[in-house]
């Protein structure tokens, strides 16, 4: 918060420079100076990797984060130059730069443009790999469908990409929708075959867990898959883009990602003609358990008169739901965690509303190392895990509005315009895919051997192509009417070739 105030300090006067630096002074000495959010998550301010250093990985052409143990490659004959947003702006030699309003959408971008543009959201993918190297790298038997879950029954697929198609080579039924990861399949579908020759992606074999909790404890030792998240004990777990970058789920009125960017373009109205309040709506109860975290916020939060913050409660009609795209009318957001991660925040960064954001998160998603808590690239406001003192920030901010509006604008040109974008999503899944070929200990094949009614060997082609597959009608799964259907456990395997 006292970044504007150290930008003024040339533009005003010997008196006012004196009364500025005790201001300062007295600040830092304050409870309330932000905390760093991204340090609790493992990264720097400016989405640095805290890591060991692994020598093996310095020669390798990766997306590198500033302090990770790889080494960025510069593009050829290119520059860098400074911008106001909170990644800087690399041209290439041909003179191509990011423009997100030409290039929101552009989901082919080459690995040099995709590395210009987006330098900032590779770390999570670049923590995954350094551990697995560390572990000697994913032998198949990691990736097999996952059966006895000490949770509740896991819905998987087994995912193969070779020569540049995508194939379902395994599936487990489980509890939450089955949506979940056709839809996340789509967006690797989606990434894989924007570029004009898919086959140039290195053949690699993954299960994708499609749970808010893809590796609950105890944890199976060396169980490897992707998923929406992970726990931050939870270094085997490689976190993708989560799934509501194709659309939310089917009872969700959010819809499809890209239509919910269109209908929030027209609540980008000026700060100062948003609502003065900090908006929230959940429920406390998600999981089947209390969220601590939500039932602080909604306590701490009563009666005063900046909050707009509201339990959900569908049984009984308790609450007034905020259509997604509408937040953006209200100056202050608050995220909170739920079950496990919270979708929500992809959807809050497309405002150019002031989000503010409890921590240390036990949780990660995948572009979390482009939080940024302090400085002159600040685009979230952190607060306690109590929200204790959610009411002194609320009252600081709404007497410094030209803070809060710094702070709204760089999340809207951080994430809206650029690293929660279409093209940036599909950049970090074809990157996941490289890096994963990296550690990858096993050659994947197409094809398996299988006997013929006459006993003869033949060989036949595993599993389903993507295309056949997400229009497949998956196999019966019957479980219990709730509560009961949470934590129902089930082993059952509809294929695994």
């Amino acid at each position: 918060m006292l970044a504007n105030v150290r930008g003024k300090v040339l533009t005003i006067g010997v008196a006012s420079v004196l009364t500025v630096i005790l201001i300062y002074l007295a600040l830092q000495e304050s409870e309330y100076s932000p905390t760093r959010l991204a340090s609790n998550l493992g990264y720097g301010s400016a989405g640095d990797l805290d890591t060991s250093k692994d020598t093996s990985w310095e020669d390798e052409d990766t997306f590198a984060s500033p302090s990770t143990s790889t080494k960025p490659v510069s593009p050829p004959a290119s520059t860098t130059k400074s911008a106001s947003s909170h990644a800087p702006t690399t041209t290439l030699s041909d003179g191509w730069e990011f423009d997100w309003k030409r290039d929101e959408r552009n989901l082919g971008l080459s690995q040099e443009q995709c590395k210009a543009a987006f330098p900032l959201q590779y770390a999570e993918i670049e923590r995954a790999r350094d551990w697995h190297a560390s572990q000697g790298g994913i032998k198949e038997d990691q990736i097999k469908l996952w059966i006895n879950e000490p949770d509740k029954a896991h819905g998987q697929i087994r995912m193969l990409i070779y020569d540049g198609d995508l194939y379902v080579v395994g599936e487990k039924q489980g509890v939450v929708d089955r949506a979940r990861y056709l839809q996340g399949g789509s967006m690797i579908y989606r990434a894989i075959t924007a570029i004009p020759d898919p086959s140039v992606l290195p053949n690699i074999e993954f299960t994708l867990d499609r749970m808010d909790h893809p590796n609950p404890e105890p944890r199976r030792p060396g169980r490897v898959a992707w998923a929406w998240t992970r726990q931050m004990t939870d270094n085997d777990t490689w976190v993708m883009p989560d799934f509501n970058g194709w659309a939310s789920s089917f009872w969700d009125t959010v819809g499809g990602y890209r239509a919910f960017r269109e209908r929030s373009k027209k609540y980008l109205t000026p700060f100062n003609e948003k609502t003065k309040k900090a908006l929230w709506r959940g429920q406390i109860n998600v999981g089947q358990k209390i969220s601590e975290v939500r039932k602080s916020l909604v306590e701490v939060s009563k009666d005063k008169p900046w909050s707009d913050i509201e339990e959900i409660r569908w049984d009984s009609g308790l609450g007034h739901p905020v259509q997604m795209e509408e937040h953006c009318k209200w100056q202050f957001l608050v995220h909170t965690e739920g079950n496990s991660w919270s979708g929500r925040l992809r959807n809050l960064v497309n405002c150019n509303s002031a989000i503010i954001i409890h921590n240390p998160l036990n949780y990660t998603a995948h572009f979390y190392s482009v939080l940024t808590p302090d400085g002159p690239n600040q685009n979230y406001i952190p607060a306690k895990n109590d929200w204790s003192d959610l009411d002194d920030i609320m009252n600081y901010y709404l007497k410094h509005q030209d803070e809060a509006e710094r702070i709204a604008e760089e999340t809207r040109r951080t994430f809206r315009d650029r690293y929660m974008t279409p093209a940036a999503e599909a950049c970090y899944i074809r990157q996941m895919i490289y890096e994963w070929a990296k550690v990858q200990k096993f050659d994947p094949k197409l094809y398996k051997q299988v006997k013929d009614d006459d006993g003869e060997v033949k060989e036949k082609q595993r599993g389903y192509s993507w295309e056949r597959f997400v229009f497949r009608a998956p196999a019966r799964f019957d479980i219990p009417p709730p509560p009961d259907d949470y934590f129902f456990k089930s082993n059952q395997i509809d294929f695994e070739d």
